[in-house]
């Protein structure tokens, strides 16, 4: 399977809310008191908030493509610390959304893959990222090698409060 991936532009910053919204709800719902997570969309995936964010320097945002249709998206952050003990040489995983349709077809673990060419590329050597402690993903991840570094919790009073615990995972690339 060969997957491709675009760099988000003003052109394009609707796709990628179009996406993130749609694969956000097929997957995170249940994380919402009344099932609505819409604090979470209008902070992430307004056109507003994309355009501002395809200004910042170290924001990277990205459509992912599997013949030629849009399946998911990435949203990457260059010299996002991990700790403060720990070096700015780190690429932030902060969004990895892929539609339900496509969800185990294996183009999760090829982004990855893409994302670790990436700060490879960018000479970042450490990727983190925050994952749920319920659920598939986390799995998902730690057969990807990644490590668990710390626990956190979601913040948001409109997250149910079962939902709430988190991980940052990390890998060394």
């Amino acid at each position: 399977m060969e997957i491709k991936f675009e760099a988000v532009s003003n052109e394009t910053c609707q796709l990628y809310c179009n996406l993130g919204i749609k694969a956000y709800k097929e997957h995170y719902l249940h994380l919402w008191k009344n099932n609505d997570p819409t604090p979470y969309i209008e902070e992430s995936f307004t056109t507003e908030v994309v355009r501002h964010e395809l200004k910042d320097k170290s924001s990277s945002l990205w459509l992912i493509y599997q013949a030629n249709k849009a399946v998911g998206i990435l949203k990457l952050i260059k010299d996002a610390p991990i700790a403060p003990n720990i070096s700015k040489e780190t690429v932030f995983l902060e969004k990895i959304y892929i539609l339900n349709k496509y969800s185990g077809t294996g183009i999760g673990s090829l982004a990855l893959g893409w994302v670790e060419k990436y700060c490879l590329n960018s000479n970042k050597h450490l990727l983190w990222l925050e994952t749920m402690q319920k659920g598939p993903a986390l799995n998902f991840y730690l057969k990807n090698g990644y490590e668990i570094l710390k626990e956190k919790q979601l913040k948001s009073e409109q997250v149910l409060e079962k939902q709430k615990p988190m991980y940052v995972l990390m890998k060394k690339v």
